[in-house]
């Protein structure tokens, strides 16, 4: 009898890891550029952004989170197959999220893109179009003079620099 529910418990455990494995997958592509703004470049460094967050749900209550390079072009994740709805997420060189702005400072949704992804299948997801930061708080050296956005003395007076202050303290 205690030979009977080891080798039980042993199949039970067999067919439930084989079963986790055997979820059907596809691929998803997604692509970005920036808009808004000053466009010094295509390049997400050339924007102050380090990384970008995608998170996704599907119909089907599939969750996905992943976060990576912002590299120009963007990149392909792999999911189990659904209808998925995607939210992009710019990241500081921090890991901190970049809130989108509008021109008159106020904020804005992250973008979103969706698309239904097959089984063994890649799915272009339409481009995403991200907002790019102000001049002022990109973290970047936009005029090559060596300074960033509050050390840079053309940012003084500046209103973006003013918003900086309000979020670091400083």
């Amino acid at each position: 009898m205690r030979m009977w529910r080891s080798g039980l418990y042993a199949l039970c455990l067999a067919g439930g890891l084989s079963a986790a494995g055997c979820t059907d997958k596809g691929t998803y592509q997604a692509t970005w550029s920036f808009g808004g703004g000053d466009l010094p470049g295509p390049g997400c460094g050339q924007h102050g952004v380090d990384a970008i967050r995608v998170k996704g749900a599907s119909s089907e209550g599939d969750v996905d989170d992943v976060i990576t390079l912002c590299a120009p072009g963007g990149f392909a994740h792999e999911v189990p197959v659904g209808d998925w709805t995607f939210t992009f997420q710019q990241l500081d060189v921090h890991g901190v999220r970049i809130e989108p702005r509008d021109d008159q400072d106020q904020a804005i949704p992250d973008p979103t893109a969706a698309g239904s992804v097959g089984k063994d299948a890649l799915t272009e997801l339409p481009p995403v179009e991200l907002v790019a930061r102000p001049k002022c708080r990109d973290g970047i050296d936009n005029d090559g003079d060596g300074r960033i956005d509050l050390d840079d003395p053309d940012c003084m007076g500046d209103p973006n620099a003013a918003a900086e202050c309000l979020e670091t303290g400083c």
